[in-house]
């Protein structure tokens, strides 16, 4: 009976919690139409945020907020839709109305003007945490000069930023940030005390840091966007109808923290007659809270050793292993081999197929690297693309080239999932104990320093480390270092190679080549550090200085009378690929007041080829602000005719490597000719690259190609001397 009377409570609770949310949505002024209620809510918040929100082994969100928003669904009977993304983007995702409410916020004196916030939920503390090593750090003003790690975005950003901190680097999640102090690049980091131990326990790096008592204590809420209120009412209406029991067993479940006991110690004393059964309920609440902190720590044991995406051994494991491979070794007089490998352009990959798939990519690329080795050896991943193996036992140098090419073999077969085929090639990098190392350390590192020799040397490759790979790594630490801060020192300049028409000899325009000015090393050419600028996504920022400086020079040519030169920049596959291109480009003409048919994009023909169809609306976007688009480096990229045809380009730049060839090499004669021909079928210009004899001059305008550039005219040059030798060249026309 019982029973049967709570069943009917609850239904009556829950309807009359139903149409008290119906009425929050549909109450509004007598003269308005009548809102639906919601038929779903869409909740974001950071997914690398353990316990509250984070992904299981397969990718799939689970935590305190998955389990409490789904409480919250079946109380109200309104679906929700829990979706994880970065912190700064879940705060973005709210306020530009592509969510309802944003889970897991602390309330700032910042935020409250941008959002409307719950009733205070679970209480945070954040502390920082730093190296063993630093010591003496107990607050913010021990900090203030320190190079400080942060997530971007966090409460504990603003906290640190009110309080004086100089010198924030910001990072775009915990996991990040927590990998990023484990490898050094900051000493002190902040950040809310559940979640920082998790991953340093997990990265196996609770011991290398200290922690600060706590820096403040905040409730994290649940929030939507101020002017939002109704939705704020209605969704608080939802959780009044919750128990805060069950909202504490979602917590204690993930948290491990103990449940409250549903007896007082008063009550116990006004039940002396039954202390037994008392005793016993409380033993086992305790026993049952013990099994949750185990299984918490188990689970966080096993991350500490094993990659959660791939199920391989990580970093600690590895360096484990490897140890134990050495000390046999040495027993053994045998040799180990560490070989580190590179999946080639899976960034790429990654943001054009999205990361479900590219991380379908990397466990289908772990299985092969598992199929490849023997019992006795080791596969590990140690950060997003990044792989080593572990070879015992070495008897000859050539058994680990023969494997280095079935690893390459291996991954070089196309992935096809679920219909989709893509191909993913590697680079290999490869240390041999004893001579290039005697602990694992120095063999990782010098096989990631002979991984990028493999990535320079054209990619799809293996090779063995040399000493004097040593000195080039170190040079190139250095640039990246510099890189960091060069476009905010100005030390970025661009230089200008003349174009001419081959019929004519009149100068066409100019092509912007950009410099570095490197504090050491004097100026760099782009071969050197436009790499590690697209390695490191500084090329978005760079690019676009470069196009806004390009666009600024034509103004100022044309103001000085130097007729209508147009200048091309070239635009990398990141850049290109990154949405908002078109937009900048429209806002640069607008703010410089130019022709957009002076400005010239460059795009190589293998960028063009990645996603064709995608790449079509990108350059129909940009047509339609009348800037003009080519195609640079054209022959090497194996572009279809057929896309080629519809893409809305001006102009074909021949690769320079054809052309030098072209008077010795009949094949590259006949590509040379047949890329003139083709621009002109389709009624494109053809411009050739790299023309530095007399005899190529005249091939050229035999053939009919319309334009040149190259140092048999100029060589790039910086402004002041470029707009010279245009000037000199107009007055000896006169």
């Amino acid at each position: 009976m019982k029973s049967a009377l709570a069943t009917v409570a609850a239904g009556i609770a829950r309807f009359a919690l139903a149409l008290a949310l119906a009425c929050a949505w549909t109450a509004g002024p007598a003269h308005a139409a009548a809102p639906a209620p919601p038929a779903r809510l869409v909740v974001v918040t950071d997914d690398h945020y353990p316990p509250y929100l984070f992904r299981d082994d397969d990718g799939r969100l689970q935590g305190i907020v998955m389990d409490k928003w789904a409480l919250w669904s079946r109380k109200t009977g309104i679906a929700v839709e829990v979706r994880g993304m970065e912190w700064t983007g879940a705060q973005r995702s709210v306020l530009d109305g592509g969510a309802d409410v944003i889970d897991g916020l602390v309330l700032t004196p910042q935020r409250s003007s941008l959002f409307e916030f719950s009733r205070g939920q679970a209480p945070m503390q954040a502390r920082l945490y730093f190296r063993r090593s630093l010591g003496g750090i107990r607050g913010a003003a021990d900090v203030r000069d320190l190079p400080v790690g942060v997530k971007d975005g966090s409460a504990c950003a603003e906290w640190l930023r009110e309080r004086g901190a100089r010198k924030l680097r910001t990072y775009a999640d915990s996991e990040a940030l927590v990998r990023a102090a484990g490898q050094d690049e900051v000493g002190v980091f902040c950040m809310d005390a559940p979640v920082a131990s998790y991953f340093l326990y997990r990265d196996g790096l609770a011991d290398a840091f200290r922690e600060t008592p706590p820096l403040y204590t905040a409730a994290l809420h649940w929030a939507v966007r101020r002017g939002n209120g109704k939705l704020r009412e209605a969704v608080q209406r939802g959780f009044d109808g919750i128990g805060r029991e069950e909202l504490d067993r979602i917590e204690a479940r993930w948290a491990g923290r103990a449940l409250r006991s549903p007896l007082d110690v008063r009550v116990l004393y006004a039940l002396a007659t039954v202390p037994a059964a008392l005793l016993a309920l409380s033993l086992l609440l305790v026993l049952w809270n013990r099994y949750l902190k185990l299984k918490l720590q188990a689970r966080s044991r096993y991350f500490s050793t094993r990659d959660a995406l791939t199920g391989l051994p990580s970093r600690p494991l590895l360096y484990d292993r490897l140890g134990q491979a050495l000390a046999h070794a040495e027993r053994k007089a045998s040799m180990v081999a560490v070989l580190f490998v590179d999946l080639d352009r899976f960034k790429a990959l990654n943001d054009t197929f999205g990361h479900e798939f590219g991380d379908r990519i990397l466990k289908e690329a772990a299985a092969r690297l598992m199929r490849c080795t023997r019992e006795a050896d080791t596969v590990a991943r140690i950060s997003s693309d990044e792989f080593v193996i572990v070879l015992t036992d070495v008897e000859r140098t050539d058994a680990v080239a023969n494997h280095a090419r079935t690893v390459l073999e291996e991954l070089h077969r196309a992935f096809d999932l679920e219909g989709q085929r893509v191909y993913c090639t590697a680079s290999i990098g490869i240390a041999i104990h004893p001579g290039d190392g005697t602990s694992p350390a120095a063999l990782i590192q010098n096989a990631d320093i002979a991984m990028y020799r493999a990535k320079e040397r054209g990619r799809n490759n293996f090779q063995f480390f040399l000493r004097e790979m040593h000195e080039r790594a170190v040079r190139r630490l250095k640039i990246e270092t510099a890189l960091r801060g060069a476009l905010e020192r100005r030390e970025f300049v661009l230089h200008y190679q003349p174009r001419i028409a081959v019929g004519t000899g009149e100068v066409t325009g100019f092509e912007a080549l950009l410099r570095w000015r490197h504090p050491e090393y004097g100026v760099l050419s782009p071969s050197e550090f436009v790499p590690i600028l697209e390695d490191t996504d500084l090329i978005v920022a760079v690019g676009e200085w470069v196009l806004a400086t390009a666009c600024a020079q034509i103004r100022d040519w044309h103001a000085l009378g130097m007729g209508a030169n147009a200048i091309s920049v070239n635009i990398s596959a990141r850049q290109f690929r990154r949405p908002g291109l078109d937009v900048l480009v429209a806002r640069l003409l607008a703010e410089t007041g130019i022709d957009p048919g002076l400005l010239e994009l460059e795009l190589t023909e293998s960028l063009l080829m990645q996603d064709p169809e995608d790449t079509i609306r990108t350059l129909r976007q940009l047509e339609r602000y009348g800037v003009r688009l080519s195609v640079d480096d054209f022959g090497t990229g194996y572009s279809s005719l057929a896309y080629l045809r519809r893409f809305p380009i001006d102009a074909l730049k021949i690769d320079r490597a054809f052309l030098s060839d072209a008077s010795s090499s009949p094949e590259d004669m006949a590509i040379t000719l047949a890329i003139i021909n083709l621009g002109r079928s389709l009624g494109l210009k053809v411009v050739a690259e790299g023309v530095e004899t007399a005899a190529q001059l005249e091939f050229l305008r035999a053939h009919g190609c319309d334009e040149m550039q190259g140092f048999l005219f100029s060589e790039p040059q910086p402004e002041a001397l470029a707009r010279a030798w245009y000037l000199r060249r107009l007055e000896s026309a006169a």
